[in-house]
């Protein structure tokens, strides 16, 4: 080989290794934490098992399969990757075929025949033509490169959203699923209270009957019992509203779901809070963070384009076929033509429009790290947060928890006097009416706790149950 043509080679192959605009690093934790902040734990998948509640499984399950949101998600990926298929075409050479048949008539005044020396040249004929035409740009400074860098970064973060979308769809299934069972249970214990209520009432009118209490115990009886009655109604409304958010999320009809969650159940279990670790695992760990993370990945690749397009494209260009007014002459030598050479494009003079997509591109990167770094320090304050929440709803619910085993000896004690004749009945009722008081208070500080410890599963990215020492489960 000529070595100069050697020298021309080695410089393109150089060059087609170049790619204009900043190489993009992600940011590192110091970069976008501060200086103290809470520590959190590793992913695992399944964090809802650790409420060991089966119907709960089984309905994750069912909105893991069938929620809109999901299906979005998944749209969203396929999307991504379709263009990151067609920014990556651009890699290859483009090849077109192409055939007609046309009947043309040519201008005799026209400049088509302005020279022509014959008196009579033939105007009208039949063209018969198939050729191809070819393109391949030679991507010397990364415009290309740069694309697709872009486009798979963008296929990423769609995953990472889907990722997160499930993660929400698990955490508020899972949220529904145990408020439920709360209301369930308060309904209950609500329902037990003015059946209560009631017999209190009539033993107050039996009382005044027998001339052992006044007018006025009765109406406070009668009014404990309708304050009673009406408590009930709410906590069943809230048990039908749950029932129905479910809906959507899972894809099933109300009567499976109520299938699936009414009946005898004990109360909900209460997993472990979720052991500390290293802050920046949660970079790591939250599927929203890991998609930001993507999108700024993305942004600094914009920028390689924009910048590449102030710079020369040079591409190689082909062209050939056959072009015949005679069928039979169609496939003849005398019929090829053929065009084969390169093309450069340069930007000379665009008004300051290349320079202004380039500060564009520099100003949406700044956007897509402060948005980056936005959603690290929101994630520290979510962890944070839930965790305060849980371990302040972990003391309340173990004070109420004793608080209601005193109530329980008292219960027994009431009845016991009550079997001996020292006591009226209704002695016994209102030392049931404080306990079922003190349960509601317990199971409502349950339903804020299960809720707390689900919102800091999803803080942490569903962390897993390791449990701290010292800490106990119930």
């Amino acid at each position: 080989m000529n070595p100069s043509r050697l020298a021309v080679s080695l410089s393109l192959v150089l060059l087609a290794g170049c790619a204009v605009g900043p190489d993009y690093q992600p940011p590192t934790p110091a970069q976008l934490l501060p200086a103290a902040t809470a520590e959190t734990e590793p992913e695992a998948a399944g964090w809802w098992q650790a409420f060991q509640d089966p119907a709960l499984n089984r309905l994750v399950g069912a909105a893991l399969r069938h929620s809109p949101d999901l299906a979005s998600a998944d749209a969203n990926i396929r999307q991504a990757r379709s263009a990151l298929e067609m920014n990556a075409g651009a890699q290859w050479p483009q090849l077109n075929a192409a055939g007609r048949v046309s009947r043309d008539q040519l201008s005799r005044r026209g400049e088509a025949l302005a020279n022509i020396p014959f008196a009579n040249p033939q105007t009208l004929f039949t063209d018969y033509r198939a050729g191809f035409d070819a393109s391949w740009e030679i991507d010397l400074f990364g415009h290309t490169a740069r694309s697709v860098e872009a486009g798979r970064a963008r296929l990423e973060a769609s995953r990472e959203q889907a990722a997160d979308a499930a993660l929400r769809v698990t955490a508020e299934t899972a949220r529904l699923t145990l408020d439920y069972r709360y209301w369930s249970l308060r309904a209950d214990n609500a329902a037990a209270q003015a059946g209560w209520r009631a017999e209190l009432a009539r033993l107050t009118r039996l009382q005044f009957q027998a001339g052992l209490a006044g007018a006025g115990e009765v109406d406070q009886a009668e009014a404990e019992r309708l304050r009673a009655d009406a408590q009930l109604q709410p906590l069943l409304a809230a048990r039908q509203a749950a029932l129905a958010a479910l809906g959507p999320l899972t894809a099933l009809p109300t009567a499976a779901l109520r299938a699936q969650l009414d009946g005898v159940a004990p109360e909900p279990r209460l997993p472990p809070t979720p052991a500390a670790g290293l802050p920046s695992e949660l970079l790591l760990r939250r599927p929203d963070l890991r998609a930001a993370e993507r999108q700024l990945a993305a942004a600094s690749a914009d920028i390689g384009v924009a910048t590449a397009e102030q710079y020369p494209r040079f591409s190689l260009l082909a062209s050939g076929g056959w072009d015949s007014v005679r069928p039979g002459d169609f496939a003849s030598q005398a019929s090829l033509y053929w065009s084969l050479g390169p093309q450069l494009n340069l930007p000379l003079f665009a008004g300051g429009r290349l320079q202004a997509q380039v500060r564009a591109r520099e100003a949406g990167y700044d956007a897509a790290l402060a948005q980056y770094r936005k959603a690290v320090l929101q994630a520290l304050a979510d962890v944070e947060t839930a965790f305060l929440r849980s371990q302040a709803g972990r003391v309340q619910e173990a004070r109420l928890s004793d608080g209601e085993t005193t109530l329980q000896r008292q219960l027994g004690y009431a009845r016991q006097r009550v079997a001996v004749g020292e006591a009226a009945q209704s002695h016994a009722q209102e030392a049931q009416l404080q306990l079922a008081a003190l349960r509601e208070q317990r199971l409502a500080a349950r339903q804020t706790l299960s809720a707390d410890l689900i919102a800091l599963y999803k803080a942490l990215g569903g962390a897993p149950t390791r449990q701290p020492p010292g800490e106990s489960s119930r």
